[in-house]
């Protein structure tokens, strides 16, 4: 093997190691940061330095040689991409006053005063030093999204940092790269057609992209299994086929791209967008790491030898307070919050990323136009200096200044069905307790918004990138699963005590699941319930209610309809878990909510029944014509699933009561209210063991879950048919009006 060859093999490892390290440490940093819930950019920075060849020597991403700006242009790309996906344009024309400003007036005030800035301090040309200045016009909801969530800013402040951190990403870059073709081709007259061509290409490339790409899948083309795949190759073909083109136009045509699936919805975009989201983050702890550790300490040494400090300084406490208080103008903020809103504006990756890709292409181009360590000298250090000063010392600031909101006291309800939107109208209070509900049915949430209820059509399982994006969720402690479906709420529990503590995760659990409290995440609540649907249907019947109770000292509650679902002590909403368990965590003066779930079970399900005459010469065939006019009246009951329930019941435990009555009772999984049918038999059967030939029937179908209601409604029908004359009247009723009328009597 000659030396050459030897050589191209060496190369290519280190190529490869370069690579392999900078994903695997980006990622384990990223935890890491999540973890110890910091703002991701400050490990990787701090990694990036540390592991490359300014500290360990660990990552040398020059082993990457020209492969290294392509990576860093396709992973930018792949970014704006996903971001793209989570704009909405209704969002950005109902936005405040002070955030369209800040998207326009305010973008051209960092741009310029930070070039004026730069041209003034640094001996440089007016183009390169506004090509300086656009680069950090983005703020990055990667960095501040986090950020706010840690400190806590009242909800109007936050929603409009969170606002420009969101939208502001492409509008920098669409600068940036306007001055970087002007500063590259040397004017305007250059420049401009270049740039209108670059916008033409990408935006029409971006178009078709894009429009493909929903096409494809609303035709059903795309198989789910691979959505996410088809989705990240067609944004790389996208951006590739772009480049071709004109470099750096892909960046434009994956936004245009994105922004186009994003508006037109198309059905899988909700597992795209979180498939993205980890591929971006992938993307976010490699490219730092790259990166920084390409920087040397000696360019920062003579970027502030130079009059850093004092362009730090200028961005800082000059030009933002300056676009704050243009894009405040005439509006209600107050000086206070103008003053937060001026020391919050942390930059992060896409700054990092743009000014990198700049520097590396500046850095190869024969005719130099501008030094490119000074650059990204410039760039990281306002990066550094907003994440690191800003981030560590904003919760204090907003804290000092009367702005910052107690710990988290909201809850969130997982189930917008009809018990979790009047369980939500009754826990919340004016500017006390907030609750926002989650589902992914698109009716439930519509009815929710509807009722004027803060709802949002997710999914409740995507627990950490919810708790991370969404602004709606920056104020919530606690979170509740309250599906229909037991073993659902027992993971939705398991995901949220990833990000919350344990003891503020909450499920409906029965007492009779077989799950244990030692198995689960978090704490199960409402045992005694029947299933969430349940619930609801009866609250639409009005046959339950909400009631609050001011507790005393040796109060009581009537047992069996009475169900306390919240002690509220404050400002503070504990969660019950069973009935039994209320004596033990409820103090006096404090508030007991309770569900009460109105007497008459046996009543209500005989209104959703009829009454029959049967003829039949055999308890088999009995069941036979129960379980078919089961079926006939309720479609969704299945006639052989009852058959066999009853016939099973049959050999377990026969259901007879004893004077010619007898009381078949089964449960059902598509119900959500109860049913009784009373059957009169034309000819007795005679039934072994039993005195009295059977000539009456209860037939009670029961939801599934429902237990205490079924259990109930059978206590009822004892009840009334404890005496001979309570019998008489019912065996000889003529309509099942005539038996409601005998037992409400």
């Amino acid at each position: 093997m000659n030396s050459l060859t030897q050589l191209a093999m060496g190369s290519s490892q280190d190529a490869l190691w370069a690579l392999c390290f900078a994903v695997g440490a980006g990622c384990l940093l990223t935890v890491l940061s999540r973890r110890l819930q910091l703002p991701t950019i400050v490990l990787l920075l701090l990694g990036g330095f540390a592991l490359g060849p300014e500290g360990l020597e660990l990552l040398d991403p020059n082993a990457l040689g020209d492969l290294l700006p392509m990576i860093v242009s396709l992973a930018v790309g792949l970014i704006l991409f996903e971001g793209a996906l989570t704009l909405d344009l209704k969002e950005f024309k109902e936005t405040s006053t002070v955030i369209k400003r800040l998207l326009t007036v305010g973008v051209l005030i960092t741009w310029l005063g930070s070039g004026l800035t730069a041209y003034l301090v640094f001996d440089t040309s007016p183009a390169f030093a506004l090509l300086m200045g656009s680069l950090i016009i983005v703020t990055g909801p990667t960095v501040i999204v986090p950020l706010l969530r840690r400190i806590r800013v009242q909800q109007k402040l936050g929603s409009i940092l969170h606002w420009e951190g969101v939208l502001i990403d492409t509008i920098g870059v669409f600068t940036a790269i306007l001055c970087f073709e002007w500063v590259v081709e040397g004017g305007g007259a250059v420049a401009i057609p270049s740039f209108l061509l670059r916008v033409a290409s990408g935006a029409a490339i971006g178009f078709i992209g894009g429009y493909s790409i929903y096409w494809m899948m609303k035709k059903h083309w795309v198989p789910d299994n691979i959505a996410n795949a088809f989705a990240l190759a067609s944004a790389m073909l996208i951006f590739g086929a772009t480049e071709l083109i004109k470099p750096e136009a892909g960046l434009l045509s994956v936004t245009i791209a994105g922004m186009i699936v994003g508006i037109k919805k198309p059905r899988q975009l909700r597992e795209i967008k979180a498939f993205k989201a980890e591929i971006v983050d992938l993307l976010i702890g490699m490219l730092f790491l790259l990166l920084v550790a390409r920087l040397e300490l000696q360019q920062f040494i003579d970027f502030f030898t130079m009059g850093g400090g004092w362009v730090l300084f200028s961005v800082i406490l000059i030009i933002r307070p300056i676009s704050i208080a243009a894009s405040a103008w005439g509006t209600p903020l107050n000086i206070r919050e103008k003053a937060l809103l001026s020391w919050v504006a942390p930059r992060g990756v896409v700054a990092a990323s743009m000014a990198s890709l700049f520097a590396l292409s500046l850095s190869h181009n024969d005719n130099p136009v501008g030094d490119p360590a000074l650059l990204e000298s410039f760039v990281y250090s306002v990066i550094c200096a907003t994440v690191l000063i800003q981030g560590l010392s904003a919760g204090l600031f907003a804290k000092m200044l009367g702005l910052q909101r107690p710990a988290p006291n909201d809850w969130v309800i997982i189930g917008a069905h009809h018990f979790g939107r009047e369980l939500a109208r009754k826990l919340m209070r004016q500017d006390e307790q907030h609750v926002l509900l989650l589902d992914t049915n698109a009716r439930n949430i519509a009815l929710a918004k509807k009722e004027g209820l803060p709802a949002l059509l997710r999914d409740g399982m995507e627990a950490e990138k919810l708790y991370e994006e969404e602004q709606a969720l920056f104020g919530a402690g606690y979170v509740l699963a309250l599906t229909d479906n037991i073993e659902l709420n027992q993971i939705l529990m398991q995901r949220w005590g990833e990000v919350l503590d344990n003891e503020k995760v909450f499920g409906w659990i029965p007492l009779d699941s077989p799950t244990t409290e030692d198995q689960l995440t978090g704490q199960s609540v409402f045992g005694d319930l029947s299933r969430p649907a349940v619930i609801g249907s009866e609250l639409l019947q009005g046959e339950s209610n909400f009631e609050t109770v001011l507790w005393e000292e040796g109060k009581s509650l009537a047992s069996g309809d009475w169900h306390p679902l919240f002690i509220r002590r404050g400002k503070q909403l504990k969660a019950v878990p069973h009935d039994a368990s209320l004596k033990e965590i409820v103090k006096t003066e404090d508030e007991v909510i309770c569900l009460r779930r109105a007497e008459g079970f046996l009543l209500r399900a005989l209104h959703s029944g009829g009454l029959l005459k049967l003829e039949c010469n055999s308890i088999e065939s009995l069941y036979q014509q129960l379980a078919y006019i089961a079926n006939e009246h309720v479609p969704a009951i299945s006639e052989e699933k009852v058959l066999e329930d009853l016939a099973e019941q049959g050999r377990v435990f026969p259901a007879f009561l004893g004077h010619g009555i007898a009381i078949p009772h089964v449960y059902c999984e598509d119900l959500d209210y109860r049913i009784c049918f009373v059957a009169q038999l034309n000819q007795g059967l005679t039934i072994p063991g039993q005195s009295e030939a059977i000539d009456f029937v209860f037939f009670i179908i029961s939801p599934k879950g429902d237990s205490e209601g079924h259990l109930a409604t059978l206590a009822d029908i004892a009840k009334n048919c404890r005496t001979e004359r309570m019998r008489t009247q019912i065996k000889s009723a003529e309509s099942v009006d005539d038996v409601i009328v005998a037992i409400g009597g």
